[in-house]
């Protein structure tokens, strides 16, 4: 907490007091009229520059009285030079270039081009350069839309959706275990050992500089991927100066009038309390009475803080950037949960859930970003963020597991949750150049997680005669504490050697080693209380002045202590690669690598069900790529490309440690097998304009042993993971469309237009289900939904007094396999939804803004059902709506 006021302090105090004349303006097409963004404007003769930002505009500033030439260039375009700009002493020189189009060529290989700006504009030109097409979201993107973390920016990509109740995405139809997600390019741990990626919703949108996702392999790429590659890069200095503020306020509608509720133990700023009791003692630092939370008023503030230093003449000068943020967001819905045999009866489970829900997020990131001499580059950046999610539900009606001393089966269900997880990053990254034809980029990164569920809570009543209830037996009193410590050491070098570059060919080698060296250690406990004695009225009941201390010395009831359960994994992989980048004409490009991962895990466990041991996997992986890009013309590209990549099991998925879950508990398999894809794409992009984009792309891929998370078969009703088929087979076909319904320019620099955004998908997937008790069929992958599209309509004004923006932005995803049904039971399927948001903002050019967002506008149902295994009727199991999202937001950017 003194860390982040410290921060705070430093924003504030950094204003720092200007000296000297300035020069600003504004980067726009002399032919239509749009800005610019990304623009280089230097003073000849100095060492003084900067980039343009998202609206087209610069500041250069500290210019000594003179007369000075500025030299603006771009990308695609004909650089120009503004001549006699005159700057007096402490004068404030406003100027407005017009850059005109070129010819748009390639002098030399790019596999992956990466823009230093954000805008759409870069973005697209970068794709429109790169061998591989990588698919980016920008800052520009992120707030037109309104999106506010990196799970909603990514599931606006065409062929990618997000799962309800997921905390990652699913890409062509392979999830969370077939993707990969990196921080500037360096993996992270997972906070949860159920995942192997990190939750894409901690990166909020206040520290995302751009989100590229790459779902065409490299030998580059990692390895231990088969659906996407999804790359985080954080916000850096765009300009010579950046100090801005904002706060914004909003509400759920289904938490208007409703007292939310959450878990004793966790602070405003998300820091709970995780004291455990000594043995065979009562000593809680929490209670099991909820708390209320307060208004339900979800809440965002931030501030950002950059600077240019210079550090002398003839010195490249070094660029400093932060922000940090703190919000809270309050939820509280109502959902219906079912479970059901392969019979016909009636469901075994069928309550009445109330679930209250508060999100707290803090985020620190610093960088430093250095130029040395024009040939080399350093760059350093920290991340720290801190998530914690609490929760209070209550389940009332039917269960007849669980409430089988109740006459009718009925009960009362409670539980309390807290999940705090804390990511520490920090990163170097370096580039070297060596000669006029060799590179040397390398860096490394060290990274450190922990994710505590501190002290859940979890009490059941049987329903009994005249609406009395009794504490339920057979270990339904109980709490529970676990915590996962990961640290993770990363490694890259990579040499790119230019063996030719001339008119008619140009070629470059890249050879390049990664490693990445992790250690996780995991230990929950859980503590059993037997049933309080009497029967209680649900409205009088006070959990606290039943289990107590006090009543606890005195005998009326007792505790058991369980066992910890534990686990210690180590991780290593090391990677050798080399590319070889070819462009033998203007109109072709060819890329052929291969890849060598030596990977290994070794899991030592101890758990309360089975003997304790270990288990490894050690395995070795040739990996060949080719990616092809053939140009008809300059304003289209056809690319191919073709890989082959692997999955690995998670630690846990390997080990026999038992995680028990809201509505499941899960096992490992010591028997589970890696799967491994081959991939092909073929990529078709046209550019009409410079902001314009039309794109088809048709995929297919061939999985081998795919995992998936299924039904033991067992009394207790665990789930486990397998390997449930030989192969599964992928196909599907993705469309985007960017289009300016209309672009118009009028004298006074105003521009107006009206932008059309459109990507939708096609999918078909299946597998022969393979498994011992289940008859073979074919099925299709879980979270794969056939058809997927999205669609955004912008109307955009700027002109020199303000900026306007409106979007609507419409989400629509079909029926979909959410768990594959085993041992005589059906699919449960994940019904269609649609989904409406609308955002718009105001933002003057004295740096004043306000936003308005309004999500989720059609509120749908989530609906999860399952067909009786008769054929005989459809159950639905689960069923709720999140209701709508209004925020309205204010900043100043000085």
């Amino acid at each position: 907490m003194r860390t982040s006021l410290f921060i705070y302090l430093i924003f504030f105090l950094g204003v720092e007091a200007l000296f000297g004349g300035s020069i600003s303006g504004r980067v726009i097409d002399g032919k239509n009229g749009e800005e610019i963004p990304g623009a280089t404007v230097a003073v000849a003769g100095t060492h003084k520059g900067t980039a343009a930002n998202i609206d087209g505009e610069f500041y250069i500033g500290g210019l000594e009285p003179g007369v000075y030439a500025l030299y603006c260039s771009f990308i695609s375009y004909e650089p120009t030079e503004i001549p006699d700009v005159v700057v007096g002493e402490e004068d404030e020189v406003v100027v407005e270039i017009e850059l005109y189009g070129t010819t748009y060529t390639i002098d030399e290989v790019s596999v992956v081009a990466q823009s230093s700006d954000n805008s759409d504009l870069a973005y697209l030109m970068d794709r429109k350069e790169a061998l591989v097409a990588v698919q980016t979201i920008g800052t520009g993107e992120l707030s037109r839309k309104g999106i506010g973390d990196a799970l909603n920016a990514v599931a606006n990509v065409p062929g990618v959706s997000l799962q309800e109740g997921s905390r990652n995405v699913f890409v062509r139809g392979l999830g969370d275990r077939y993707n990969a997600t990196t921080l500037n390019g360096f993996p992270l741990p997972s906070e949860d050992p159920e995942h192997k990626n990190i939750a894409l919703g901690f990166f909020s949108s206040d520290m995302i500089g751009s989100i590229d996702v790459s779902k065409v392999f490299n030998a580059t790429n990692s390895g231990d991927v088969g659906g996407a590659h999804i790359n985080i890069n954080t916000k850096k200095l765009n300009g010579n100066r950046e100090l801005a503020f904002g706060i914004s306020g909003g509400v759920n509608i289904m938490s208007v009038g409703e007292k939310i509720l959450k878990p004793e133990g966790v602070n405003s700023f998300g820091i709970s309390e995780d004291d455990h009791p000594d043995a065979y003692s009562f000593d809680y630092s929490n209670g099991l009475e909820p708390l209320n939370a307060g208004i339900p008023l979800n809440r965002s503030l931030n501030a950002s803080y950059g600077k240019r230093f210079q550090t002398g003449a003839g010195i490249a000068p070094i660029d400093f950037y932060a922000v940090g943020t703190h919000s809270s967001d309050l939820s509280y819905y109502e959902e219906r949960v079912r479970s059901i045999t392969t019979g016909n009866e009636d469901p075994y489970q069928d309550q009445l859930g109330r679930k209250h829900g508060v999100r707290t997020n803090n985020l620190l990131l610093a960088g430093i970003d250095h130029n040395l001499g024009g040939k080399h580059s350093l760059a350093y950046s920290l991340l720290a963020l801190h998530v914690t999610n609490s929760s209070f539900g209550s389940y009332e009606g039917r269960h007849s597991d669980r409430y089988q001393d109740s006459e009718s089966y009925e009960g009362y269900y409670l539980r309390q949750q807290i999940n705090e997880n804390l990511l520490l990053s920090n990163q170097l990254l370096t580039e070297w150049k060596l000669s006029e034809r060799t590179n040397l980029n390398v860096g490394m990164a060290w990274n450190k997680v922990r994710g505590k569920e501190p002290d859940r809570r979890e009490n059941s009543l049987s329903r009994q005669p005249d609406d009395l209830y009794n504490f339920t037996g057979s270990n339904r009193q109980k709490r529970f504490f676990s915590e996962l410590n990961s640290e993770d050491l990363n490694a890259k070098a990579s040499l790119n050697f230019s063996l030719a570059n001339n008119e008619d060919w140009s070629s470059t080698l890249v050879v390049g080693y990664t490693g990445r060296f992790q250690s996780d250690s995991f230990v929950s406990k859980e503590y059993n209380y037997d049933p309080y004695p009497g029967l209680f009225r649900l409205e009088y009941l006070n959990l606290d002045k039943l289990y107590n201390k006090e009543n606890y010395l005195r005998g009326d009831f007792s505790l058991q202590e369980g066992v910890p359960n534990t686990y210690d994994v180590s991780k290593y992989l090391n990677s050798f690669y080399t590319e070889l980048n070819l462009r033998p004409s203007h109109h072709l490009n060819l890329s052929a690598g291969l890849r060598a991962d030596m990977t290994g895990i070794e899991v030592d466990y101890e758990v309360d069900h089975t003997a304790p041991g270990s288990v490894s996997l050690n395995k070795f992986y040739l990996l060949p790529s080719l990616n092809i890009r053939f140009d008809p013309d300059q304003n289209q590209s056809l690319r191919f490309g073709a890989s082959r990549t692997y999955t690995l099991p998670q630690s846990k998925e390997i080990s026999p440690y038992r995680y028990v879950n809201t509505g499941f508990a899960s096992q490992g398999n010591v028997d589970l097998q890696p799967s491994v894809t081959y991939n092909a794409d073929i990529t078709w992009d046209y550019f009409p304009s410079a902001t314009e984009i039309i794109s088809l792309s048709v995929f297919y891929k061939d999985v081998s042993d795919p995992i998936a998370r299924v039904e033991a078969g067992n009394s207790a009703g665990v789930l486990k993971y397998d390997n449930i088929a030989d192969h599964a087979n992928v196909a599907g076909i993705e469309l985007e469309v960017r289009k300016n319904l209309f672009s118009h320019y009028m004298e006074g620099s105003s521009l107006q237009r009206l932008t059309l955004g459109l990507n939708s998908s096609y999918l078909y997937s299946r597998l022969l289900i393979d498994m011992v008790g289940t008859p073979a069929r074919e099925a299709q992958l879980e979270g794969a939904a056939p058809f997927i599209a999205n669609a955004e309509l912008s109307y955009k004004i700027v002109n020199d007094d303000y900026t306007f923006l409106v979007s609507v932005i419409a989400r629509h995803i079909s029926d979909r396999v959410h768990t594959i049904g085993m041992l005589g039971f059906r699919d449960i399927v994940e019904q269609a939804s649609t989904a409406l948001d609308f955002t718009a903002s105001y933002k003057l050019s004295t740096g004043f803004g306000v936003k308005l967002k309004a999500s989720n506008l059609l509120n749908p149902s989530y609906v999860l059902s399952r067909e009786r295994s008769s054929g005989e009727g459809t159950v639905i199991l689960n069923e709720f709506k999140k209701g709508v999202d209004i925020s309205l937001g204010l900043s100043y950017e000085f």
